[in-house]
C-alpha cells in the first residue's frame, strides 16, 4: 500500500485535529476541503458525485494509501474511491451498520447504501466481509443483498480471497473509546487496530478508508472533548500501521 494520506474535509471537523499535520511518519498529506459541494451529506447527488470524481481526478487521488472521509454521513465515499479499483478485489468493512440499505428514491448514493451499490455496480469486487454490524440490522437486510455479504461479530475468521480494500467505520467502536455521529458497537480500538495490523502485514491492501468523526455542531456530547478522541485514535492509527 501507498505510503500516501488523504483527508476529504466534508464538515470542517478535521479543521480541529491534528492527525494529518506534522509528523506523520512516511505519509505524504493531501488536504480536500468539500465543504462548499453541495448534495452530500448522507446522500451524494449526481451533481455532487461528478465534483466529487472531477476533483479527485485533477489532483491524482488513487484508492491506495490511507482516506479519511469524515463522519459516517460521507461513508459512500467508499463506494467512489473503488470505482478507481480495476482488479478483482475483496471489500472488508468494519461498521456497527451493514450500510446495504436499498435507495430511498431513484438510484442515488448514500451513506446506509454504499455497500449495495458496490455489490450492483463494481464489476471487480468478489468477496464483503462486514465485521460488527449489529445482527438487527442485517436480519432486516433483503434477503438476496445479504447473501452476497458475509458478516462477523468479531474480528476472528475473516478470510478475504482478493487484494483486500479495507474500510473503517469507527462507530464499530464502544462509545468508551470515542463518539461518532451515529449510534455504535461494542469493539475496542485495540481489536480493531490489531486486526488492521494483521491486514497489512499479512495481505495484499489495496487501501484503506476512515469515517467516524463526530459532527461539528453534534448535540448531547462534549464536541470538543470527543474532536480530541478522535484525533487521538486517528494519531494512533497512523502510527501503528
Amino acid at each position: 500500500m501507498e505510503n500516501k494520506l488523504t483527508v476529504f474535509n466534508f464538515t470542517g471537523v478535521y479543521e480541529s485535529e491534528s492527525f494529518y499535520r506534522g509528523d506523520k511518519g512516511s505519509y505524504l498529506c493531501d488536504f480536500l476541503d468539500l465543504k462548499n459541494i453541495s448534495g452530500t451529506n448522507c446522500f451524494c447527488d449526481d451533481f455532487a458525485r461528478e465534483q466529487i470524481r472531477g476533483l479527485i481526478a485533477s489532483k491524482g487521488i488513487s484508492p491506495n494509501g490511507i482516506h479519511f472521509i469524515d463522519n459516517g454521513n460521507y461513508h459512500y465515499m467508499s463506494a467512489i474511491m473503488l470505482e478507481q479499483v480495476k482488479e478483482p478485489f475483496s471489500l472488508v468493512v468494519l461498521d456497527h451498520h451493514p450500510d446495504m440499505q436499498a435507495p430511498m428514491f431513484g438510484d442515488i448514493l448514500s451513506c446506509g447504501g454504499w455497500v449495495l451499490d458496490v455489490i450492483e455496480k463494481n464489476e471487480f469486487v468478489r468477496d464483503i466481509h462486514v465485521i460488527g454490524a449489529d445482527r438487527g440490522l442485517i436480519d432486516k437486510l433483503d434477503e438476496n443483498a445479504r447473501n452476497r455479504a458475509l458478516f462477523y461479530d468479531s474480528t476472528k475468521g475473516v478470510d478475504p480471497q482478493y487484494p483486500v480494500y479495507l474500510s473503517i467505520d469507527k462507530d464499530v467502536l464502544t462509545t468508551d473509546e470515542l463518539i461518532t455521529n451515529w449510534d455504535q458497537g461494542q469493539m475496542s480500538a485495540d481489536e480493531l487496530l490489531s486486526f488492521v495490523k494483521e491486514m497489512l502485514s499479512t495481505r495484499n491492501v489495496i487501501g484503506v478508508d476512515v469515517c467516524g468523526e463526530c459532527a461539528p455542531d453534534q448535540e448531547g456530547i462534549s464536541v470538543d472533548t470527543e474532536i480530541k478522541r478522535n484525533d487521538k485514535f486517528n494519531i494512533r492509527l497512523l502510527k501503528e500501521t
